[in-house]
């Protein structure tokens, strides 16, 4: 594995997490913690799942192992059709169940008619996005395949300037907070598509090649759903909490989503393309994956414990944001500091899982950080509120990591490095956090 194409995804997702942060500071600015901001991380909480199962797990997991070994324009295009169309059917059925899925993950909204009412609407507005995102995915893989890792980790630039572009009108027209997630995924599909100069041939639906990505993209897709299910139930607990908790939850997690894209998805993409080309190194490959996420990351769990509520102040107090609002938001925070090289280290396995198909194992960790979610979610929310929700899936999370190290190579360096890193990190936060 290249740490230079690391690095070169790296630089591009840095530039698209610090504008993803720019994007939620703008957001605090505009709907602060209300229940229209509430209702705003609701309706783009579906897409948002789904997104998962139709772009970034379907490009690095299941699109670049398969494209990679067999390099066939009909195989592509024939990719292309699946992926599209698969979109194409569920954005029509998620307009038409709108108010079945607010109900489903937000029954908190129930007791109040206008939050449940925008929340619908919401849902309406963001589920055409998934055509984009589907769009933009087989871009990426295509991309990702020729070793173009700047530009797919940049293009999420484009997504958040056009979410950016909207919110700032989103204080005295919120439901243009709906809107904005929409439109940015229409950007960032165009500017993928520019760089894709693949010539149109009838797609191969006989392909041999074909049978191995959808394997690949069901269990990716069976991956996913496990950790989208525990998002589902956070969310369904959260939406129960006092009004805000929803974007509590939502602004602590845009703290920690950039170093996990900076060092663990840049990381995990590119160990996809290393395996699948050079899988009798394949456990090298891994190994300095998880060398190079355990350092970065560990380094960037200290400075949130130490300044993050520095951080949280200087991002989001002003507008409709407050500073009790902050606090809130920091205490959330700390429950999720140990996330960041749990999921981390996460992307590392399932990237390294999935370029060498062992997709049953890969699925059986996830099944278990879901379950484990489920469990605990509701008695530290109960306990802790946010801070309690955001833990859970830092346990959880931390789980399926030390299976995998542990069911792949026993007591080894691995796992050592693995159990370290993770302990390491859930002792300073919660000396943060209880201190």
């Amino acid at each position: 594995m290249r740490i230079r194409s690391v690095l070169s995804f790296s630089v591009g997702t840095f530039l698209s997490r610090i504008l993803g942060f720019l994007r939620e500071i703008v957001f605090a600015y505009s709907l602060g913690a209300s229940g229209y901001a509430d209702a705003v991380v609701v309706a783009i909480r579906i897409p948002t799942m789904l997104r998962g199962m139709l772009a970034e797990g379907v490009s690095q997991n299941a699109f670049v192992p398969v494209l990679t070994r067999w390099k066939d324009r009909r195989l592509l295009w024939a990719l292309f059709t699946i992926i599209v169309g698969a979109a194409a059917l569920l954005v029509p059925l998620g307009i038409l169940l709108a108010p079945t899925i607010v109900r489903v993950v937000a029954p908190g909204f129930l007791s109040d008619p206008h939050k449940y009412s925008f929340a619908v609407w919401g849902v309406r507005i963001t589920f055409p996005a998934l055509l984009f995102i589907s769009v933009s995915a087989v871009a990426m893989g295509i991309l990702n395949t020729k070793g173009r890792f700047f530009i797919t980790g940049v293009s999420p630039v484009f997504f958040n300037l056009g979410n950016i572009a909207l919110l700032l009108f989103a204080r005295r027209w919120p439901i243009l907070g709906a809107v904005a997630f929409t439109f940015g995924t229409f950007l960032q599909a165009t500017f993928l598509m520019i760089f894709i100069k693949e010539k149109w041939e009838k797609p191969n639906f006989k392909h041999p090649a074909l049978k191995e990505f959808i394997k690949n993209w069901l269990s990716m897709s069976l991956n996913t759903g496990f950790l989208q299910t525990a998002t589902l139930i956070n969310t369904v607990v959260a939406s129960t909490l006092p009004t805000g908790s929803l974007a509590y939850l939502s602004y602590a997690f845009r703290l920690v989503h950039l170093p996990q894209g900076l060092f663990g998805v840049a990381t995990g993409t590119v160990l996809s393309k290393s395996v699948s080309e050079d899988v009798d190194n394949a456990r090298q490959h891994l190994w300095r994956g998880l060398l190079f996420v355990s350092s970065i990351t560990l380094l960037v769990v200290l400075l949130y414990v130490l300044f993050g509520d520095v951080f949280v102040e200087i991002a989001f107090v002003r507008g409709k944001f407050s500073s009790t609002d902050a606090q809130s938001t920091f205490r959330t925070l700390l429950g999720y500091v140990p996330t960041i090289p749990a999921y981390a280290l996460s992307s590392v396995f399932v990237s390294y899982l999935f370029a060498t198909f062992r997709r049953k194992l890969a699925n059986l960790g996830l099944a278990l950080s879901t379950a484990l979610n489920i469990a605990l979610v509701f008695p530290l929310a109960r306990l802790l509120g946010t801070s309690g929700v955001a833990l859970a899936v830092s346990l959880s999370v931390s789980a399926s990591v030390l299976f995998w190290s542990f069911k792949l190579f026993g007591f080894s360096k691995e796992s050592l490095l693995s159990s370290l890193s993770l302990g390491l990190a859930f002792a300073v936060a919660l000396w943060r956090l209880v201190g």
